[in-house]
């Protein structure tokens, strides 16, 4: 019985402790804010620069930009000049929203 006891003490201890260590490695979320920048920086600032500013390989200067929404979404969807679409790249909808939303974000 007293083995039983022992074994079950030492088994709650594992558990607790690992439960602890998986509290403490756990990746915090990304907020919306952070994950826009964080796919702008993936995928355009290569050319536009992480201010939207770069202007390489004829990218625009987007902190300059009036583009609409809906027109920042067309360029997205099927690229314009140099720039290839980023549909497949970004993956889903809420992704080019993201995108959009740091887009507008970048402007004076």
């Amino acid at each position: 019985m007293v083995l039983k006891l022992v074994a079950f003490l030492l088994v709650s201890i594992l558990f607790a402790c690992s439960n602890e260590l998986d509290k403490k490695n756990t990746i915090p979320q990304e907020t919306p804010a952070q994950k826009s920048a964080n796919l702008f920086i993936l995928y355009c600032a290569s050319c536009h620069g992480e201010d939207g500013k770069l202007g390489s390989s004829g990218a625009k200067d987007l902190s300059k930009s009036t583009l609409s929404i809906a027109e920042i979404n067309e360029i997205l969807a099927n690229g314009k000049n140099a720039m290839p679409p980023m549909n497949e790249l970004l993956g889903t909808k809420e992704n080019q929203e993201l995108v959009v939303n740091h887009v507008l974000s970048l402007r004076k």
